[in-house]
């Protein structure tokens, strides 16, 4: 078990009697499912994000219920309001929730807390839908420890450079960066060669998770983490410092205007309107930039690993693009155990989730079959290979987990506003949040 792993399990115990208060308790109050645990018939309850492809199950529910008897009731909430009612549901130890739609960072918190089930002795129950050799090993690993898989992966994503391959051309360079160093010319050659009309490289720059999340690749490109080897907070090492003196820098001095103020909206927007010859950010953005009837620069992107600034980086482990997975994990005090698992099956089967490609956007869709398939490539091509490749690398520790995380993240943000509005240097604003943290979350 990784040290953040570890931290993600006392975190999530540690919090629950917080979340707990925050919420009304009549929100998720213990209901006993009157089904027996055979499988046929029966209601399942689940709590679920509010997205795609959520949306997608709804469409097609009516199939899974004619033929299996089994009744599913989604109730929907946003992501930021999921782990405090998962928390308070499994606080409670409520049977009201059977499954629970989450990322891995808090399903392994609550594998390990015993929260919810390995899957394991139930996956023959769910056979006519899916099994475990269904999905892209990058996606599942993250659910399984020990011989144990706790959760079944609905969709995912990495973090990726994405740079103007025409402008690349036009200026003479010759591939995309392969050391920040070279990213750092290559967006100074851009910006002069173009007398300032494209930026050499846009990033999110607002406040909060907005600036950590393609931050947190710069400090991984440095050799840093949020923790240090004993998992106490460190924000303020070395490597942190360097790493947001160098993302300061960049995009002081090679950044659009306003940058500052970038959420993922506005920094997409600005890359896909041709004012910035490179950006880092979500493999989610790949649809974004190829839409030829929203984007300028469809067909002139090229996909790449994220750059390194130490020597001989990792190929695994402390890796500088993250791996997130959201899945769908099953209520220890669940009572209709069964027909929950065939419904989890049948929400992640390879025959769901190729009609989410065809439906909408799903770039991060986890069957294997449906990722090899000719509607998935019709639709990504431009980017399949690259997303799969970040995928296999992805770090599952890239950002804080648990509990302490939105402090942490909040922490640094603002660390790195200062830094990059010029109103404290990436030392003493890095300084600062790790005082702030000490005092917040004593380790």
């Amino acid at each position: 078990m990784s040290t953040t792993s570890k931290q993600v399990a006392r975190r999530i115990v540690a919090g629950v009697g917080l979340s707990a208060l925050s919420i009304s308790l009549a929100a998720c109050s213990s209901t006993s499912n009157t089904s027996s645990d055979s499988g046929s018939g029966g209601t399942v309850h689940v709590l679920a994000e509010d997205i795609s492809y959520t949306d997608n199950w709804k469409a097609l529910l009516p199939e899974f219920e004619k033929e299996t008897g089994i009744t599913v009731k989604i109730d929907t909430v946003p992501y930021s309001d999921q782990a405090s009612k998962v928390l308070l549901n499994f606080s409670q130890k409520s049977d009201a929730y059977d499954v629970v739609f989450t990322d891995n960072t808090y399903g392994t918190g609550y594998y390990q807390s015993k929260y919810v089930d390995d899957l394991t002795s139930l996956q023959d129950s769910g056979k006519d839908f899916s099994t475990f050799s269904d999905f892209y090993a990058p996606y599942i690993s993250p659910m399984q420890k020990d011989g144990a898989t706790f959760g079944l992966p609905v969709y995912g994503e990495s973090t990726w450079l994405m740079y103007r391959k025409d402008l690349f051309e036009q200026y003479g360079i010759a591939g995309p960066p392969t050391t920040m160093d070279e990213l750092k010319a290559d967006a100074a050659i851009i910006q002069e060669k173009s007398g300032g009309s494209v930026a050499g490289i846009t990033l999110r720059g607002a406040a909060g998770i907005q600036s950590v999340y393609p931050w947190a690749g710069f400090l991984r490109a440095f050799g840093g983490s949020f923790y240090n080897t004993d998992g106490k907070i460190d924000v303020n090492s070395p490597e942190s410092i360097n790493a947001a003196s160098f993302w300061s820098d960049l995009l002081t001095q090679y950044g659009p205007a306003g940058v500052g103020n970038f959420d993922w909206e506005q920094n997409r927007i600005a890359f896909t309107q041709g004012k910035a010859a490179m950006t880092i950010d979500a493999t989610a953005n790949g649809p974004y930039n190829e839409d030829t009837s929203a984007s300028t620069i469809a067909g002139k992107v090229g996909y790449a690993p994220i750059p390194y600034a130490i020597d001989n980086p990792p190929a695994t482990g402390n890796t500088d693009n993250s791996l997130n997975v959201h899945a769908l994990y099953l209520s220890s005090y669940s009572k209709n155990k069964t027909a929950a698992y065939k419904f989890m099956a049948w929400a992640t089967s390879p025959d769901v989730q190729a009609k989410a490609v065809q439906a909408g956007e799903a770039v991060g869709v986890t069957a294997n079959s449906v990722l090899d398939g000719p509607e998935y490539a019709q639709k990504y091509g431009a980017f399949q290979e690259a997303v799969l490749g970040q995928l296999k690398t992805g770090n599952p520790d890239y950002l804080p987990a648990g509990q302490d995380a939105n402090t942490i993240i909040t922490a640094v943000g603002q660390a790195l506003s200062q830094t990059l509005a010029g109103e404290q240097s990436a030392d003493s604003a890095l300084n600062q949040a790790q005082k702030s943290l000490e005092e917040q979350l004593p380790q």
